[in-house]
C-alpha cells in the first residue's frame, strides 16, 4: 500500500480548519439538476441518466493533474453519453483573458482566481446561476456562503460554481531526517526558523522551493506572504488587505516579507539558492525530498503538493511512511486555515451544459474527481491516475472517496469547514487580476532576487487599479 503522507499533527490541522460540525449529507441522496429533475444516478446503484452535454472546458490543471481532471470526464462522457471535451494550460490566466477580449471564450472555464469572475461577469461574459435556475441557498449551504460570495458581482447575481478546494496552510517534512536528528515540529514560526538554523549547522538544507509556473511564475511564494500577513495581523485585517482597504505597500505588508526574508534568504536554508527559486518549477520542488540522502527536508506547500510528489518507495505494514505534515505555525500565538478553491464559470450555457455541471458539483460526481478509484465508495469508480487527489467542493462529500490517510483528513476537515462557513481564502485569488495574477507574483520573484522589500511593494501598490 502507497502512503504519501502521514499526519503527525492531525489534532491541530483539524483544530485550524474547523470551527464547528458541517451538515452530513444521507448517504445514497438523489441528486438533482438545476431543474429539479433528477441528475445522474443516486448511490443505490441505479442506471445513470444519459446527460448527452456536448461543450469545452478550459482550465489550469496540466501533467498528471490535467491527467486525472480527463479521467473524470472520461468516466462522466461514458456514464451519461457525453461529448465534453477538456484543454488544460500553464498559462491558463494569461490564454483565457486572450479568448475572451478575443471574442472565443471556451463554452465553460475552471478558475482559480476567482477575482477574475467579476471581471468577466461585468463585462457581459458570463452566464450567471440565477439565470441557469441554480438554488443559490442550496449552494451556499452545500458549498460555503464565503466562497459563493466570491462569485456575487454587481447586478447582485451569482456568477461563480465552487468546484473543488485546497488547503495551504501546511508544510510537509522528512520524517527520518526529523527523527535521526531528533528535530521537534515547530510550534511558532521563531521555532521554525531556529530549527532552519539548526539544520544548517548539521549539515542540512532545511528547505525545498519552487516558483515556477509558467506565465503564473511567482504564485507559490505568495502564499507564504499570505499565512504570515494572517497570522501577524488577523482575519479582519487580512480582509482590509485583499479588499485594498489597506495599501500593499502598508507597513503591515512589509513585516510579512520582512519575516519572510528570514527563511528565504537564511544563509544556506533554500536548496539552490532564494535567487534560483523562480526557475524550479512548482511540480519539481518536492522530489528532493524523496532523494537519498535528502536533498532538503521542508516544503511549504498546499494540500494537493502530494500530486506532485515522484514514485515513493513501497511501505511494509506497519512501517513508517517518510513524508509527513505540520501546520503552518503561529505568529504571536496566531493561527489561521488558509487555502484556494477551483471555481467553474460558464460563458456559454445549454440545459446538458447546466445539468452536467449541476452533476459535477454533487457528492458522487465529487467522489469520482476525488481519487483514482473514488475511495472504493463512489458509484462510478475513480478518474483513474494514481496518487492524484482533490478535495471534495460539497459539504455533503464521503471524506472517504479519497484514497490516502491525508487526504480523508484533509477531505473531512475541509467538507466540514464548508459546512460552517470558516474557511478563509486565498488572499492573491481575491485581489484585481492586475494584483493577484500579475503584480504580487511579480513581486514575490524580484523578492527571490533580492530587491529591496519597500521597493517591491510600492510597485506593486502603484499598479493597484484605480
Amino acid at each position: 500500500m502507497r502512503r504519501w503522507a502521514r499526519l503527525l499533527a492531525l489534532v491541530t490541522v483539524l483544530a485550524l480548519v474547523v470551527a464547528a460540525c458541517g451538515g452530513d449529507g444521507e448517504e445514497g441522496a438523489e441528486t438533482t439538476s438545476a431543474d429539479g429533475e433528477p441528475a445522474t444516478t443516486p448511490a443505490d446503484g441505479g442506471e445513470a441518466e444519459q446527460v448527452g452535454a456536448s461543450f469545452a472546458l478550459f482550465g489550469a490543471p496540466t501533467g498528471t493533474e490535467g491527467e486525472a481532471l480527463q479521467g473524470f470526464i472520461d468516466v462522466y462522457n461514458e456514464v451519461t453519453g457525453s461529448s465534453i471535451t477538456f484543454r488544460g494550460s500553464t498559462d491558463f490566466e494569461n490564454e483565457l483573458r486572450i479568448a475572451v477580449d478575443g471574442g472565443n471564450p471556451p463554452d465553460v472555464a475552471v478558475t482559480p482566481q476567482p477575482a477574475s469572475i467579476c471581471e468577466f461577469a461585468n463585462q457581459g461574459h458570463l452566464v450567471a446561476l440565477e439565470d441557469m435556475g441554480f438554488d443559490i441557498a442550496e449552494m451556499e449551504a452545500n458549498h460555503s456562503k464565503f466562497w459563493m460570495d466570491l462569485g456575487l458581482c454587481e447586478d447582485g447575481k451569482h456568477y461563480g460554481i465552487p468546484w473543488f478546494p485546497n488547503y495551504k496552510s501546511v508544510v510537509f517534512y522528512h520524517i527520518p531526517t526529523f527523527e535521526e536528528n531528533g528535530y521537534e515540529v515547530p510550534e511558532t514560526y521563531e521555532d521554525l526558523v531556529a530549527l532552519s538554523e539548526q539544520m544548517v549547522a548539521d549539515g542540512i538544507t532545511p528547505w525545498c522551493f519552487g516558483y515556477g509556473a509558467g506565465g503564473a511564475t511567482g504564485w507559490a511564494g505568495t502564499d507564504w506572504i499570505e499565512d504570515i500577513f494572517l497570522r501577524l495581523h488577523g482575519p479582519e485585517a487580512y480582509t482590509q488587505w485583499y479588499k485594498h482597504e489597506i495599501p500593499f505597500n502598508d507597513p503591515m505588508v512589509v513585516e510579512a516579507f520582512e519575516l519572510f526574508s528570514q527563511i528565504l534568504h537564511g544563509e544556506g536554508f533554500v536548496l539552490g539558492g532564494a535567487e534560483n527559486v523562480p526557475s524550479i518549477v512548482v511540480e519539481e520542488s518536492p522530489a528532493p525530498m524523496f532523494q537519498e540522502p535528502p536533498g532538503c527536508v521542508m516544503l511549504k506547500q498546499g494540500s494537493f503538493a502530494s500530486n506532485f510528489f515522484p514514485d515513493a518507495p513501497e511501505y511494509e505494514e506497519g512501517e513508517e511512511a517518510e513524508i509527513g505534515v505540520f501546520n503552518f505555525p503561529s505568529i504571536n500565538g496566531n493561527t489561521g486555515a488558509m487555502g484556494g478553491g477551483d471555481t467553474i464559470i460558464v460563458f456559454n450555457d445549454t440545459p446538458e451544459t447546466i445539468r452536467a455541471i449541476q452533476d459535477w458539483i454533487s457528492p458522487d460526481w465529487q467522489c469520482t474527481l476525488a481519487s483514482a478509484s473514488g475511495g472504493g465508495v463512489s458509484p462510478y469508480g475513480g478518474h483513474g491516475v494514481p496518487g492524484v487527489e482533490r478535495l471534495p467542493g460539497n459539504a455533503n462529500t464521503d471524506p472517504n472517496c479519497l484514497e490516502s490517510e491525508s487526504g480523508r483528513t484533509f477531505a473531512e476537515a475541509i467538507t466540514q469547514a464548508l459546512g460552517d462557513g470558516s474557511f478563509v481564502f486565498d488572499a492573491s485569488d481575491l485581489m484585481p487580476p492586475q494584483i493577484g495574477q500579475e503584480a504580487f507574483w511579480q513581486a514575490m520573484i524580484d523578492h527571490a532576487g533580492g530587491a529591496d522589500i519597500q521597493e517591491i511593494v510600492d510597485r506593486v501598490e502603484a499598479a493597484w487599479p484605480q
